[in-house]
């Protein structure tokens, strides 16, 4: 993957070096940073192998099917096929707060520079931004408003609560 953004410790940085690779179908040599298609990563759970990799999650992807084994996983991606489609941060949401992943969260896909306020307060901390595109730049597009609302995964209280009076 190239053009990677990384929140780590609510600092963002460019990610020079990222060897992770998107599979889109499974094979029998799996390197050590290969992402498989969820589906082929929860066959080979299924047949008892020891899966090293990461998986990537589709758009008709039910993330609630990893419930039984999101603690074998420290890196999940969530691929956006349109900038217009919602279902990824969704899916961003319920995974960390219905199934409590900890691990690395990255979007990838059609991801661009004005959704990456929202996709952080969904969950995410790394992006793969579109190729083509400015990475740096697109670190301008995280920080996004200065004061939100609603709470959400990065800001759990709403603001009512987090006004003293």
């Amino acid at each position: 993957m190239k053009n990677i953004i990384r929140i780590q410790s609510n600092e963002v940085a460019v990610v020079k070096a990222d060897n992770w690779i998107i599979s889109e179908e499974d094979n029998d040599a799996l390197g050590s940073c290969e992402i498989l298609p969820m589906k082929a990563w929860l066959a080979r759970i299924k047949q008892g192998d020891d899966v090293n990799a990461a998986l990537w999650i589709d758009v008709d992807d039910d993330a609630m099917e990893l419930q039984d084994v999101i603690e074998k996983l420290s890196f999940i991606c969530v691929f956006f096929e349109d900038f217009k489609d919602g279902r990824g941060y969704s899916t961003a949401y319920l995974l960390r707060k219905r199934l409590n992943y900890q691990g690395e969260l990255r979007a990838f896909g059609d991801v661009l520079r004005d959704q990456l306020s929202l996709m952080r307060q969904c969950g995410f901390d790394s992006f793969a931004i579109k190729e083509g595109k400015d990475p740096y730049d697109a670190t301008k597009g995280i920080k996004g408003l200065s004061v939100t609302y609603s709470g959400s995964v990065s800001q759990p209280n709403p603001l009512y609560r987090r006004v003293r009076r």
